[in-house]
């Protein structure tokens, strides 16, 4: 009898931790984690991403400004320096992802195609590698033949300022700088475009 329950018990704890896993890369789930203060010091709420008024339009004055209070500087595969808010005045979808990352994997075939419809538009695209080594995030986009801008955060610290909890997570970013939307999860092109013709 005893034996039993300690069976049952251990099936349903292992349940609940595969759901849990399952759920954590679920596609297009808007779970992200909005960005935090720059001060790690100071603990503060994450401020929304948008507000609504009661037509239902977002207020554009009340979205986060990435490009001026989360702006960052990182090296890409070839060694030149890229900020963000140099990019002001374009449409930027910022994608944080890792090699050893499954749904990262299944979503850049599909990133891919948006950078080469999109390469002579104003939108950029800036996919930041979270931790790996330079040589190994080499390698990986050379074994896929990939084109898009690639972003190399080492140390984590750009993904910790996004307070990035989960990969893959996009940020959309519209012309003034202003976070429009966010995703975590692997997200297929159809919603990555939808994503991208909502931006200004």
């Amino acid at each position: 009898m005893k034996k039993s329950i300690i069976i049952w018990t251990t099936a349903i704890i292992l349940v609940i931790i595969a759901v849990y896993t399952t759920s954590k890369y679920s596609p297009k789930t808007n779970t992200a984690i909005n960005p935090p203060g720059q001060n790690p010091q100071t603990e503060q709420a994450a401020p929304s991403p948008a507000v609504n008024d009661k037509s239902g339009e977002q207020a554009a004055d009340k979205k986060i400004n990435l490009m001026e209070d989360y702006d960052f500087t990182l090296e890409d595969l070839k060694g030149s320096k890229v900020t963000l808010s140099e990019l002001k005045g374009k449409k930027v979808f910022l994608n944080f992802w890792a090699t050893w990352c499954p749904p990262c994997k299944a979503e850049m075939p599909d990133i891919e195609k948006l950078y080469q419809e999109t390469k002579d538009s104003d939108l950029v695209i800036l996919a930041v590698n979270v931790g790996d080594d330079k040589k190994k995030v080499q390698d990986f986009i050379a074994k896929y033949n990939y084109n898009f801008n690639i972003l190399l955060d080492t140390k984590g610290e750009v993904s910790q300022l996004y307070q990035v909890s989960g990969i893959p997570t996009s940020y959309f970013i519209d012309t003034n700088g202003l976070l429009d939307d966010w995703s975590t999860g692997s997200m297929p092109y159809e919603s990555m475009k939808e994503f991208v013709n909502n931006l200004e």
